[in-house]
């Protein structure tokens, strides 16, 4: 800046002038580029869940032919971040090019002067030709620096939206340490929504569940069956009613103690990376043979298979790929229990509810991916293991759930019938019209009416 004051004072304004001409090339630049960023970054995440997803699905993918349609879906996918990865490098050759007129002009302008002012040594005319190229150069690269960090910046945006999102209230009292000691669910007029916006699910549901009763909950899909389960667990806040558990609003307990006290084995099971011992047990609160006992009653393992020593701390799992996974507590397991089989996911979930043991047991479809055979191994384990527990079991089939003290009939989010089996076949409405027109019908009526709805099943 010294040597261009020795050549002109001109230099000095010229230079100001400069450096407000690209601020407000660059101000220009990111009205427009901002935008570009996000809609850049929103078409980027697409990319990768397709891919993700594809990975995980490319067994069934294959199966039922979509490879094609997969591939024009990713090809779609990724021509939209393209789009929006272009126009962002558009924005940013606009800037360039820009600066760099102006940059160009300012070094001819200083070159102009030097040649027109009198007087001026050559080598003080060189020092402030180069300085003044260089004084461009450095001012473009320095505020295209700066718009680049305040895209980057994108980044945090997203990030901070994130945090922001409000969260679930951990408020409330603890409930006795015995809670719930019976089992007894009562919901009344119970309204819930999956958004403020959005209309309800649940509209008015009313019913009671008492001491180690089980209800089996069956309707048309969209029913509301698996809102109720999220309802029950305050994964969905109730607008209206309330739920008690015990005489107990569930609204005005803690929700780490409501969460940790019932259970539920959920149509898609939860598995997480690490072992059979730690997806059982993560707490490390049951014996290697408590643990060992609940696989066998979910019968993923055989009740005579020998028991090794310190399965769960010592041993390792055998080389042969062809041996039962679970014959071994360290067995590993990998993230969401990919290396496992539906049906093998939803048996582990249900062998950790048979550990847990507790009052209130809720099953949304849990046994939905296993055979006709298993299914009916599973119903027997469940009627023997959770005698002392309330249960409410979201059925696919009739048959799992037609031997039960009582139906719950749902339809658009209401009760549309709650009673034994027998009575809503002798009543005639909708339950009778599902076994009606179920391929197992004679079975279906064998057993509700040849033993009784209410009655246990030896």
């Amino acid at each position: 800046m010294l040597s261009r004051a020795f050549v002109s004072p001109w230099v000095i304004l010229l230079s100001v002038v400069l450096f407000v001409i690209c601020i407000y090339i660059a101000y220009l630049y990111m009205q427009g580029a901002r935008e570009v960023k996000r809609l850049e970054s929103i078409a980027k995440s697409p990319v990768f869940e397709q891919f993700g997803s594809a990975l995980t699905g490319v067994g069934t993918i294959r199966a039922f032919s979509k490879t094609d349609a997969y591939i024009e879906r990713m090809f779609r996918k990724i021509d939209d971040h393209g789009t929006t990865f272009w126009h962002l490098w558009a924005f940013n050759r606009w800037m360039g090019w820009r600066m760099s007129l102006v940059g160009g002009f300012f070094a001819t302008i200083v070159a102009i002067l030097i040649i027109v002012l009198p007087n001026i040594d050559a080598s003080l005319a060189g020092f402030a030709l180069s300085f003044a190229l260089e004084y461009g150069q450095t001012m473009i690269w320095a505020i295209r620096h700066y718009t680049n960090l305040e895209l980057d910046m994108n980044a945090a945006e997203r990030i901070i939206e994130y945090s922001n999102l409000p969260t679930e209230s951990l408020d409330g009292a603890d409930p006795p340490a015995a809670w719930p000691s019976e089992g007894r669910l009562e919901v009344k007029d119970l309204v819930v929504g999956y958004a403020p916006d959005l209309p309800p699910v649940l509209k008015g549901l009313t019913f009671t569940a008492q001491r180690n009763e089980r209800i089996g909950v069956v309707g048309r899909t969209g029913a509301g069956k698996s809102s109720l389960t999220l309802a029950i667990f305050r994964f969905l806040e109730a607008r209206e009613g309330s739920i008690y558990i015990d005489g107990l609003d569930i609204s005005k307990i803690k929700l780490q103690a409501l969460r940790s006290r019932l259970a539920i084995i959920p149509q898609d099971p939860v598995l997480f990376s690490g072992t059979v011992r730690s997806n059982l047990d993560a707490f490390d609160e049951h014996t290697d043979s408590e643990l060992r006992d609940a696989l066998e009653r979910v019968h993923l393992i055989p009740s005579s298979s020998p028991t090794p020593s310190s399965p769960s701390r010592t041993s390792t799992p055998s080389s042969n790929q062809n041996t039962n996974p679970f014959a071994s507590l360290s067995s590993p397991i990998t993230e969401g229990g990919l290396n496992l089989s539906q049906g093998q996911r939803q048996l582990l979930c249900l062998a950790r509810a048979i550990v847990s043991r507790p009052k209130i047991m809720l099953l949304d479809e849990a046994t939905s991916a296993v055979d006709m055979a298993t299914d009916v191994l599973i119903q027997r384990s469940i009627r023997e293991e959770f005698g002392d527990a309330t249960l409410v079991v979201i059925a696919h089939r009739l048959s799992t759930i037609v031997d039960f003290d009582r139906i719950l009939v749902l339809g658009e989010g209401k009760v549309v019938e709650f009673g034994t089996p027998r009575e809503l076949m002798e009543k005639g409405g909708a339950f009778r019209s599902m076994v009606s027109e179920s391929g197992e019908r004679d079975k279906l009526e064998k057993i509700i009416l040849g033993e009784g709805g209410g009655e246990t099943k030896s």
